[in-house]
């Protein structure tokens, strides 16, 4: 498989792994409830009676298969990494790098652009402003008047524009550069079930090859 389809498959067991280890966090998953009424106590005509009064249909799966498929999970998930490393020490560069640098690029593209729609502003506030002055009696009195808020914008509009291009433009080729990475990088590693089959198919399908 390539590199793309090796993310994948990590990705698919990560999720398998998660679902089943939140399967065994349920107590109601992995324990039966029985009821032993004890009415030979109470009557001595009467037998004692165990009723089984687990919830079945909670319980989608084996415990036990679920268990064993953990440890399945876990070799498969050190397989593949182990794999995945190796062909990444193979390639021309480092690709995690480049796509955390990438997603860098394409963030701050993101705020760049929105800085570029920003425009100056005004805003004329009525009898917003409180002012004191001496009437003719030599009383202390209070006055209103407007204000204006002037806002305008503190950078370069032109700068950020050439800026939202230059990393654009970076960006679209270092993706194109890691998409051929991900397709013509091999991984040496085969996953032993469908990637797109349900989590009950899986557990099944390996339950039955035991």
């Amino acid at each position: 498989m390539n590199l793309k389809e090796a993310f994948q498959a990590q990705n698919k067991i990560n999720e398998l792994f998660e679902h089943f280890t939140e399967y065994l966090s349920t107590e109601e998953n992995v324990t039966r409830i029985v009821e032993k009424h004890f009415r030979k106590k109470a009557a001595d005509d009467q037998k004692d009676e165990n009723l089984d009064v687990t919830n079945y249909d909670v319980k989608i799966y084996d415990a036990n298969k679920v268990i064993n498929f953990l440890l399945v999970l876990i070799d498969e998930r050190e397989k593949i990494a182990k794999a995945i490393h190796s062909a990444k020490s193979k390639m021309q560069f480092d690709i995690d790098t480049a796509v955390d640098v990438n997603k860098k690029r394409h963030n701050a593209a993101k705020i760049l652009r929105e800085l570029r729609q920003l425009k100056s502003k005004s805003i004329l506030r009525k009898n917003a402003g409180t002012g004191y002055i001496f009437n003719k009696d030599g009383n202390q009195t209070t006055f209103r008047y407007d204000v204006e808020v002037v806002t305008t914008i503190d950078f370069d509009r032109n700068k950020v524009r050439d800026l939202v291009q230059k990393l654009q433009s970076n960006a679209d080729e270092i993706s194109a550069e890691i998409d051929a990475a991900l397709i013509n990088t091999q991984v040496d590693y085969i996953l032993p079930f469908d990637t797109h089959a349900s989590a009950a198919e899986i557990l099944e399908d390996f339950s039955n090859a035991d």
